[in-house]
C-alpha cells in the first residue's frame, strides 16, 4: 500500500508524468474546486456560493494555492491576481510548465478590469476572467462552462488512446504509458512485467465465418484481459490479434501466474457466432524488467523480451505461457 501510495504521489508530481496519465482524485464525487485570494471575506463569499454544488478547497496566497494545485488536482482553480509570496500570473504560469498539472483549467477573479490585463491572463493559458464584483448566476454559469469544456476534452483525449473493437488502450497510449512505468520502477526500485498475448486460430475463424466474427473473437479476449486487470494494471490492443499488458508491483512469476489465469479462462469461454461455437484461445509471453539498472534497452527491451517469449509459446504449441530467458511451460488450458 507504501508503494501504491508513492506511485500516486509521483503521478501528480514527477515532471516526467504527463497530464493525461494523472489519477483523479476522486471518483464519483463532486468536483473539486480551488478558490485561492488573499482576502479572507472573499474567499468565504465564493465558497459559500460554490459549496452547495461543489467541494471547495482555499487558498490564501499565490505559494499555497500551487502547492495545494499540486497535491490536490482540483478540476478547477479560481484565482485572485494580486495575492503575497506569488502573484496569479506567477502562480498560472508554474501551474502551465508543470505537466503534472498543465491541464488544471484556471479562471481568473480579479477587481482589475483593463484589457491589458484580461489579454495577458488568456495569454498565459487562462481559460476565463471574471472580474468583480459579479452575480452569484453569473459565477456559477462559468464554473460550469470550464468543467463542461474539461468533460468534453477528457472524453475526446480518452477516445484518442483507445481501442474502438477492444474497449483497451491503443498503441499510441501504451508507448506513452511503458516509459512512464519504466522510469517508476527504475526510480521505486520496483518489479515491472509486460505480458505479450496473441490470439491462436484467429484466421480459421475469419475464414469460416468472416472477419465481422473474427472481430468479435479478439473483443470476446480483451473482455476476458480487462477482467483480470486490477487498477494499477494496464492492457492495450497491440495491433491485430495481439495484446500487451504492464503490471507494475508483479515478478516475472507472479506475471506469469496472471497469464495462466488468462489462458485457462479464455480455453473454457466459447463464443456463439450465427449459432456456430467458437473456441478461443491465446499464447502468452511474460518478461520482467532487470531489477539492475543498466544499459538493457528499457522500455523497447522489455517488450522484445516479452516478445520473444511469446515466440517461444508458439513454438512449444500454442495456449500456453511462456516466461522470458526460461523454458515455456504448459498452461492447465494446455492439458
Amino acid at each position: 500500500r507504501l508503494l501504491e501510495l508513492a506511485d500516486e504521489l509521483d503521478r501528480a508530481r514527477s515532471p516526467e508524468g504527463t497530464a493525461a496519465h494523472v489519477t483523479p482524485r476522486r471518483r464519483g464525487e463532486r468536483p473539486l474546486l480551488l478558490v485561492a485570494d488573499d482576502e479572507r471575506d472573499a474567499r468565504e463569499v465564493l465558497s459559500q456560493v460554490l459549496e452547495p454544488e461543489y467541494e471547495v478547497a482555499s487558498a490564501a496566497d499565490g505559494q499555497e494555492a500551487l502547492d495545494l494545485a499540486r497535491a490536490e488536482h482540483p478540476d478547477v482553480v479560481l484565482l485572485d491576481i494580486a495575492m503575497p509570496r506569488l502573484d496569479g500570473f506567477e502562480v498560472l504560469e508554474r501551474l502551465r510548465h508543470d505537466p503534472a498539472t498543465a491541464d488544471i483549467p484556471v479562471i481568473f477573479v480579479s477587481g482589475r478590469g483593463d484589457d491589458a490585463v484580461k489579454v495577458r491572463s488568456l495569454d498565459l493559458g487562462a481559460v476565463d476572467y471574471l472580474q468583480k464584483p459579479f452575480s452569484e448566476r453569473e459565477l456559477r454559469a462559468r464554473v460550469e462552462r470550464t468543467l463542461r469544456l474539461v468533460r468534453s476534452q477528457t472524453a475526446l483525449r480518452e477516445l484518442a488512446q483507445t481501442d474502438a473493437l477492444t474497449g483497451l488502450a491503443n498503441l499510441r497510449a501504451f508507448r506513452a504509458r511503458v516509459d512512464e512505468e519504466v522510469k517508476r520502477a527504475r526510480r521505486y526500485r520496483t518489479p515491472l512485467t509486460c505480458v505479450m498475448a496473441d490470439m491462436d486460430n484467429l484466421k480459421p475463424i475469419n475464414d469460416a465465418l468472416g472477419h465481422a466474427a473474427g472481430d468479435r473473437a479478439i473483443a470476446a479476449v480483451a473482455a476476458v484481459i480487462r477482467e483480470e486487470l486490477r487498477e494499477t494494471d494496464f492492457g492495450a490492443r497491440y495491433g491485430g490479434d495481439e495484446f500487451v499488458i504492464l503490471l507494475p508491483h508483479t515478478t516475472g512469476e507472479e506475471g506469469h501466474v496472471f497469464a495462466e489465469r488468462v489462458c485457462t479462462r479464455l480455453h473454457e469461454t466459447v463464443l456463439e457466432v450465427s449459432g456456430e461455437r467458437v473456441p478461443l484461445g491465446a499464447s502468452f509471453g511474460v518478461a520482467c524488467l532487470p531489477e539492475e539498472d543498466g544499459d538493457d534497452g528499457g522500455a523497447d527491451a522489455l517488450v522484445r523480451a516479452a516478445d520473444a517469449a511469446l515466440y517461444v509459446a508458439k513454438r512449444a504449441g500454442r495456449g500456453r505461457v511462456a516466461l522470458a530467458a526460461a523454458e515455456p511451460r504448459a498452461s492447465a488450458s494446455a492439458g
